[in-house]
């Protein structure tokens, strides 16, 4: 049994240290993700703000919430969530990205998106 821990342990620690070099690809990926979930509600509300404004007015308003809105909120909370996916460990690491991910893919079917 204490053969079988040792291994497992191993495992993790490698798969920690492995996946620890592609982390800030992962926290963007995470994001993106997490930003496309959500960016159909945000933007129906900015529609819904916008609707009878001028057609100047309303493209910059989606330039805004899309471009420099969704893209400096993926830039700057990345690494915040790097340092997020780092609080139990390296050892963990892979446990906790797996763990992401599916929270992920319950919150897209939660809401229709698969």
């Amino acid at each position: 049994m204490a053969d079988l821990l040792n291994i497992l342990n191993s495992l993790l620690i490698n798969v920690g240290q492995w996946l620890h070099s592609y982390l800030y690809n992962l926290s963007m990926l995470i994001m993106v993700c997490l930003v496309s979930l959500y960016a159909g509600d945000i933007i129906k509300l900015t529609k819904g703000l916008v609707a009878r404004r001028h057609f100047i007015v309303r493209v910059l308003c989606f330039v805004l919430i899309t471009a420099f809105g969704f893209g400096f909120v993926v830039v700057w909370l990345s690494p915040l969530l790097i340092k997020a996916l780092l609080f139990f460990g390296t050892k963990w690491l892979g446990v906790t990205l797996l763990a992401a991910f599916f929270i992920l893919g319950t919150i897209a079917d939660r809401k229709n998106q698969l």
